[in-house]
């Protein structure tokens, strides 16, 4: 685990005190649960936007944010975030797809 330090000012520092000592909890335990909170709502949207625009992999997304496949799927469901996919990857992935669902009912028909 690494160590960030951060400074600011008197009233930001006032605040955080106030709300560390309303919880009864260390003023640092406060400010972590604030920025590791906050931080993940606030890059997910962004990382959602490269992925969308092909700079980066869904699986890098759920390593950087400690977010399963599900959580990433509805986040994307959620924020209307298109699959950056080219149409010719389209079509042949619904041909692989279709032919497998051919061989599933044979087989199935096979085995009656």
């Amino acid at each position: 685990m690494s160590q960030i330090n951060i400074r600011v000012n008197e009233q930001t520092d006032r605040l955080f005190q106030y709300l560390a000592e309303k919880r009864k909890i260390p003023k640092a335990v406060l400010v972590k649960e604030i920025l590791l909170e906050n931080l993940k709502e606030k890059v997910l949207l962004k990382l959602l936007k490269e992925y969308e625009e092909g700079q980066i992999g869904l699986k890098i997304i759920g390593d950087l944010l400690g977010m399963s496949p599900d959580e990433l799927f509805k986040q994307i469901v959620s924020n209307d975030i298109e699959c950056p996919i080219t149409p010719e990857i389209d079509d042949y992935t619904k041909k692989i797809t279709d032919e497998i669902i051919q061989r599933l009912k044979l087989d199935k028909d096979f085995q009656k």
